[in-house]
């Protein structure tokens, strides 16, 4: 049985680069390569969506996880590429986003490198708690946003998650080489947020490929009721703003023999 309790502030929130991929995906490889050297040693949390849906090459990913890409950014890729669940897809800070392997400048190196530079527009203050119980079966959560508030006179909704991710997880079989998949996402699990900006969430213990490396993250999406921004991310109602930050605590418990 563990128990830990986690609080950050909204200042120490790593860059978030949310990435569609599936084990296939030889170009997938190629811009993850180039958008690691890019982040170098930033302050930069990564998370793999892989394709789940219809998908006989990719074990990784879940209903859960294509449901919030699709519901998320679906909207956009299919504006950029014609389809919603299209890799290699990047979305930095839940606003800028990157499609395929052609850059938009004078290389991919260059368009990764001023997307993360340039940090979310939301203008977010405050702190996100999370408690975290886990037995041998299962995960219980309490969280906590009620501190945090968005710098604007227009109206906001947030939109808490919590995401399991498994850190590494090997899989030979995957026909673009790679071997070792990192930042699994496991599952994706709204936070009902539309009363209270707290409360608690009980789920099993999901099932790892291999090892003990699970991660949770509290995920906070926040839109906001104003003019379109010139991101490339326009979500299914024009008149919002979607970015999002992440707070990450590990988790590593018993293994089950």
């Amino acid at each position: 049985e563990t128990r830990e309790n986690y609080s950050y502030s909204v200042d120490e929130m790593p860059i978030l680069v949310e990435i569609y991929t599936a084990t296939w995906c030889t170009n997938c490889v190629t811009t993850q390569g180039i958008m690691n050297d890019a982040i170098g040693d930033s302050n930069v949390e990564i998370i793999h969506y892989h394709r789940h849906w219809f998908e006989p090459r990719d074990p990784f990913g879940s209903n859960s996880t294509e449901e919030r890409w699709t519901n998320t950014y679906g909207h956009a890729v299919t504006l950029n590429g014609g389809a919603p669940r299209l890799a290699p897809t990047k979305v930095v800070d839940g606003e800028r986003m990157h499609y395929g392997s052609r850059a938009n400048s004078d290389s991919l190196m260059d368009d990764y490198t001023a997307s993360l530079s340039k940090g979310p527009n939301g203008l977010l203050n405050g702190n996100i708690s999370l408690n975290l119980h886990q037995t041998e079966d299962f995960i219980s959560f309490d969280w906590d946003i009620s501190s945090l508030a968005i710098a604007t006179q227009e109206k906001y909704a947030l939109e808490p998650w919590i995401l399991l991710i498994e850190e590494e997880a090997y899989f030979p079989d995957g026909s673009n080489g790679l071997e070792t998949y990192e930042h699994v996402l496991l599952e994706a699990l709204s936070l009902d947020s539309s009363e209270y900006s707290s409360g608690a969430l009980e789920v099993p213990l999901p099932s790892l490929w291999d090892g003990d490396d699970l991660k949770v993250a509290i995920l906070v999406d926040w839109i906001v009721d104003s003019s379109p921004s010139e991101s490339p991310l326009p979500p299914p109602s024009i008149v919002y703003l979607l970015t999002s930050l992440v707070a990450m605590a590990y988790v590593r418990g018993p293994r089950l023999s």
